[in-house]
């Protein structure tokens, strides 16, 4: 499969991006490792936009797989963080991972186009994940005595956990395959 030129492998290898860093490792996620492990200084302002958009998006992932979209927010994962160190790419917040989902999907319309119901899943969860509000995730509610979820933030978990999940594991191995190679990334 060639997307823009570039000879695309392996799409139908099984992909798995860890949820408990503890209990389980990736899978399938060669292209992943490699894009996130490369000089980031040897990338354009371009290159490291599209990097870090990519790894939000993972990051994205396992918080909500993990913990929910309660840790999510907990974390901080809805904001923008600057890098760390050299070797660190930016994290975008909600709004920019919502829109590398929606960028995802529409590559998976081109690379996975008998996935049409999955591309139109991660669209669907975006545009969900998109109406939260992050300042009313998680409340204690006193008559229970716990912390609960408004029930758009549990129907929105659900249907990520659901199946959403693993389709944007393999969007994201494929557009680091696609990355990895328009960079010259070996």
């Amino acid at each position: 499969m060639k997307y823009k030129g570039i000879e695309l492998e392996g799409l139908d290898k099984k992909v798995k991006l860890s949820h408990s860093r503890v209990m389980e490792t990736d899978e399938g996620t060669d292209w992943i490792e490699k894009l996130l492990t490369c000089d980031k200084a040897a990338l354009t302002p371009t290159q490291f936009h599209e990097v870090s958009a990519l790894s939000s998006v993972i990051n994205m992932d396992y918080q909500i797989c993990n913990g929910g979209i309660g840790q999510y927010v907990g974390n901080g994962y809805h904001e923008y963080r600057a890098p760390y160190s050299d070797d660190d790419v930016e994290h975008y917040g909600a709004v920019e991972q919502v829109y590398m989902l929606r960028a995802l999907a529409d590559f998976g319309d081109n690379v996975f186009p008998y996935a049409d119901s999955c591309n139109r899943e991660v669209r669907q969860w975006a545009n969900l994940f998109d109406h939260i509000d992050f300042d009313s995730v998680d409340y204690y509610d006193e008559v229970i005595g716990e912390y609960v979820s408004p029930e758009a933030v549990e129907e929105c978990e659900q249907s990520y956990y659901g199946g959403v999940s693993d389709h944007v594991g393999l969007l994201c191995e494929a557009y680091a395959q696609y990355l990895c190679k328009s960079y010259g990334i070996d």
